[in-house]
């Protein structure tokens, strides 16, 4: 549909009373930016209306339904057909947005749209259970998006999916009217104030059962994974308009209401597990055997054909021979799961007694067993075919990865047609794996949308793909990725005129004036899914393999602040984009329109991309093809720094004189509180607002850290055949924390304690791992401060003879010498050398840890839980992926450490009066928002601890 200028400006004025300015978006940069999902579709919104509860996203609803403006709902973006873009008014879920509900026993979670699915399952381990869709992006994606496209995923089936384990669910209609199916009083309400409505559905229920002919196919196509058109099977499946009702809302892809709640009933998780590879030499083995585990309870049978075995030949857990294996090889990972061993036990017999049955069509086969290592090793191979194929592509194309499904009788002849496809269209990459207990296969291939011929290209293969699933053999031809707009042209042919009938009059019911998603799922444009293509410039070779995915999103500081890694490369991408265009534009009409488009991109790209990114590289540990968008940003501020005479000067001298520029850095620090102390708090935090909004000065804030004193005199322990090379941090030698003693006081009791001699450089204040330098681009001098300290490491360690230790996480992160060199962090160390050699009192307290990002690269924040554990009883995390304060950020733009902490203070827990992490700059903006103080959890460990001889 189609919307008047002059509506959609009253319909964001009628917006503006009950929501902030701030989460209406009409900025152009930040709205292509917040529109990119992992489809290869693209659209730019008018509007992006972040929400963060219910009750403003009625009021939006009730608006657009008033002025008749288009709105499209999007959770994560994960989703890949194209289902969550508008030229519209795209409403975005707020991570802010984080209610949930859990059963005293856990056997039903009742949760709000904006969670995350892997968040949601970890609250429920505690009961052994979890949600029933398992989705591969379910540490990505949030749960509207789950039950909005009906995701699965590898063990979830069918059974277990979002309409077999739905409980209850609340919904916003297209006229704004709110129904909570779990409150009698919201039912009644709603049956008396939509009694046509209703009727309507009951009757078109009944009509469906009538038709013999579509009731029986819609049981044949939903004994299979499906996801094309309207859950048409609620209409068999329930005779109640509220059954029928929160039903058909599973898999509408926000077409015809808002999941504003959704209960599931939950499913156990079991604790015992064992996995298998097994190869076969041919397709037609395999899917005999597929067959068979299929009336076996099987927790999951994983499918990768040749192709995807030789995207993934380079993992360890690989066999060397993989090339050599036939053509028509099939791998399948076999995993199989009990609620107790001796359950398993009896699974691992039936199952290992049918698979000797195929010992002779086996080239290769790991047995089953109960190895967490080698499983995971397998799992990660067959999570790897997909980013496997994006790594590789051609620059400028992009990776599609469809899915379908098809009977367990027709497997075999599904993927030999496929690969026959893939010849005939030339597409020699594709690869296909999926879930083969459901008969679902996903196939990915990298494809180009910059000529005519390749779109015709794809527009010829997706017609064969349609004709071969969807006719000749029956098949789903969306299992569980959602019909979105790639599908949409191909719901007639899949469901018949009266199926399509059928779903065009639930539209209609649900949405008469059309204003919800429009063009999804029913679409009667035949081209809708060769249009509005997304564009893949190459823009730099750091981040061109991108595929746009979203995984890296989760644990990014500036989400919903500025940018996020995908966005950041999104946007990136579209300045190329504009100055291609410029250049081969000739229609002068159309030049000043990107001229301005390409100025507010470059504009606004310092502030939204560059300033405000953390830079840390945590995004890098989600990213499947292992981009690191923090070092990106880090070589767009080498190549600025390099044009400024001014910062390449300061950071030489600073450099050259590291240890006068640490005591400037103490002195300024002292100055600072005694203004504070003179003038008072308040009137030093104004005076600091005006230089920092105006010169970028650093700003001051209660948390603001005391300077540390000269460096304490750390005796000589008892024992002297141990040694440990300790270099405290930058940080630590400037900032002192609120503790009496300093971090290195602690370190030298506690090695005092485990007999360990310390040695320490003599010139400690000259020296720097180089992050400073290294955060702002001044590469230069990053290099030459970390060359510095690894000459002095070398020596100090005799080659690598003794451990050396930085008591700051990011500092050992980056003080690597080389691979005889062991550089830890003091957590590592704490665990490894002096855990052993203390005798530690474990109390009762609650202990309150931030897990920092450098921690999450080295071990995954291993060391640190371990020796919390050795601590406490009750070990607790901040639940943040990374603080934010990224060295001196929370200085210079505090606003980046405000935001990725601003749900912190709710997190503590109720008796907490201390937290600890190991990094100080961390601690100071942990304890701005929280109102906790933070230090580093070496002071806990020597509260607890004497030596083991005592």
């Amino acid at each position: 549909m189609s919307e008047s200028h002059s509506a959609m400006e009253a319909f964001i004025q009628a917006l503006q009373p009950t929501l902030p300015k701030q989460q209406i978006v009409d900025d152009y940069a930040l709205r292509y930016a917040l529109a990119t999902d992992a489809s290869f579709y693209r659209l730019i919104p008018h509007y992006v209306v972040m929400v963060k509860n219910a009750q403003q996203v009625q009021h939006i609803v009730t608006q657009a339904n008033r002025y008749e403006i288009a709105l499209t709902f999007r959770a994560a973006g994960t989703s890949l057909s194209g289902q969550a873009i508008s030229d519209s008014v795209l409403v975005v879920l707020s991570d802010d947005w984080q209610d949930i509900d859990i059963a005293p026993s856990g056997e039903w979670v009742k949760v709000c749209p904006s969670m995350i699915g892997a968040k949601v399952n970890a609250l429920l381990a505690p009961f052994g259970r979890k949600i029933g869709p398992d989705p591969a992006s379910i540490n990505t994606c949030k749960i509207g998006g789950i039950a909005a496209n009906n995701a699965s995923g590898m063990c979830c089936g069918v059974k277990n999916n979002s309409y077999h384990t739905l409980k209850d669910m609340t919904l916003i209609f297209a006229d704004g009217t709110r129904l909570d199916t779990s409150d009698t009083d919201s039912v009644a309400l709603f049956k008396q104030s939509h009694k046509m409505f209703i009727e309507a559905l009951e009757k078109l229920a009944q009509e469906v059962k009538q038709n013999t002919d579509l009731a029986q196919r819609i049981g044949h196509k939903y004994r299979l994974k499906n996801t094309t058109g309207y859950g048409l099977n609620a209409l068999v499946d329930y005779s109640d308009g509220i059954d029928i009702i929160k039903h058909l809302l599973i898999g509408s892809e926000g077409t015809l209401a808002f999941i504003a709640d959704i209960t599931y009933n939950t499913v156990v998780d079991p604790n015992f597990k064992q996995t298998g590879l097994f190869t076969f030499a041919n397709i037609e083995s395999a899917c005999e055997l597929i067959k068979q585990l299929s009336l076996l309870d099987i927790e999951a049978v994983e499918m990768l054909d040749k192709r995807a075995l030789m995207s993934v030949r380079d993992h360890s857990v690989m066999p060397q021979n993989v090339n050599e294996f036939p053509d028509d090889s099939v791998a399948l990972l076999i995993e199989i799961a009990g609620e107790s061993q001796a359950q398993l036990d009896a699974i691992n017999s039936t199952v290992t007694e049918l698979l000797d049955t195929y010992t002779d069509h086996l080239v290769h086969h790991y047995p089953l067993s109960d190895d967490k290592v080698r499983a995971q090793a397998l799992w990660n191979v067959r999570k790897g075919t997909f980013p496997a194929v994006g790594a590789v592509r051609k620059t400028g194309t992009t990776v599609i990865i469809e899915d379908v499904a098809f009977a367990l009788e027709d497997l075999s002849t599904g993927i030999h047609s496929l690969h026959q496809l893939f010849d005939k269209h030339g597409y020699d990459e594709a690869i296909i794996f999926g879930h083969a207990l459901a008969g679902n296969l996903h196939f990915v291939f990298t494809q180009g949308f910059e000529s005519i011929e390749e779109v015709s290209r794809y527009e010829r293969f997706m017609a064969d793909v349609a004709q071969l699933v969807a006719v000749d053999l029956n098949g789903s031809l969306k299992a569980e990725h959602g019909t979105g707009r790639n599908m949409a042209p191909y719901v007639e042919l899949e469901w018949g005129s009266d199926g399509y009938q059928v779903m065009q009059r639930i539209k209609a019911l649900f949405d008469e004036k059309g204003i919800l998603n429009p063009g999804v799922i029913l679409n009667a444009d035949e081209k809708a899914h060769v249009k509005n293509l997304k564009a893949m410039p190459a823009s730099d070779e750091q981040i061109d393999p991108c595929i746009e995915c979203g995984f890296c999103e989760p644990v990014c500081p500036s989400k919903e602040y500025t940018l996020t890694p995908r966005q950041r490369i999104s946007l990136k991408r579209h300045e190329q984009q504009l100055r291609q265009q410029l250049h081969l534009q000739q229609d002068t009409s159309q030049t000043q329109s990107l001229r301005q488009k390409l100025g507010a991109v470059q504009q606004r790209y310092q502030h939204l991309a560059i300033d405000s990114c953390a830079a840390t590289g945590l995004c890098a540990t989600r990213c499947p093809v292992g981009i690191d968008t923090g070092a990106y940003i880090k070589s767009l501020r080498a190549e600025q720094a390099q044009n400024s005479r001014i910062i390449r000067a300061i950071s030489k001298m600073t450099a050259a004189h590291f240890s006068r520029t640490s005591t400037l850095a103490r002195v300024g620090i002292r100055s600072t509180h005694f203004m504070a102390r003179t003038l008072g708090q308040q009137r030093v935090q104004n005076m600091s607002r005006w230089l920092h909004k105006n010169f970028g000065a650093p700003l001051y804030y209660s948390a603001w850290p005391l300077a540390q004193n000269q460096q304490p005199h750390i005796a000589e322990p008892r024992k002297l055949e141990r040694k440990v090379v300790y270099i405290p941090s930058c940080a630590n030698r400037i900032f002192a924390n609120d503790d009496q003693r300093s971090v290195q006081s602690v370190f030298a009791s506690l090695c005092q304690k485990a007999g360990v001699s310390i040695v320490s450089p003599i010139k400690l204040e000259e020296l720097c791992c180089g992050m400073p330098w290294q955060s702002k681009g001044l590469n230069e001098q990053a290099q030459d401060k970390q060359t510095q300290l690894q000459q002095s490491i070398a020596t100090l360690s005799e080659g690598g003879k003794w451990p050396v230790v930085m008591d700051a996480s990011p500092c050992a992160m980056k003080s690597q010498v080389s691979d005889n060199i062991q550089v830890i962090d003091a957590m590592a160390f704490a665990s490894e050398y002096l855990l052993p050699y203390l005798k530690v009192e474990q109390a009762d307290d609650t202990v309150w840890v931030h897990v920092t990002c450098s921690s999450q690269h080295m071990d995954g924040g291993q060391s640190m839980l371990q020796l919390a554990n050795a601590l406490s009883k009750d070990v607790q995390t901040t639940g943040v992926s990374c603080c934010g304060f990224a060295g001196d950020k929370g200085f210079t733009q505090p606003e980046l450490n405000a935001h990725a902490l601003r749900g912190l203070k709710a997190k503590r827990p109720p008796s907490c009066q201390q937290g600890y992490s190991n990094s100080r700059t961390c601690e100071i903006g942990l304890k701005e928002h929280s109102d906790v103080p933070f230090k580093s959890l070496l002071h806990l460990l020597d509260e607890q601890s004497q030596s083991a001889e005592v």
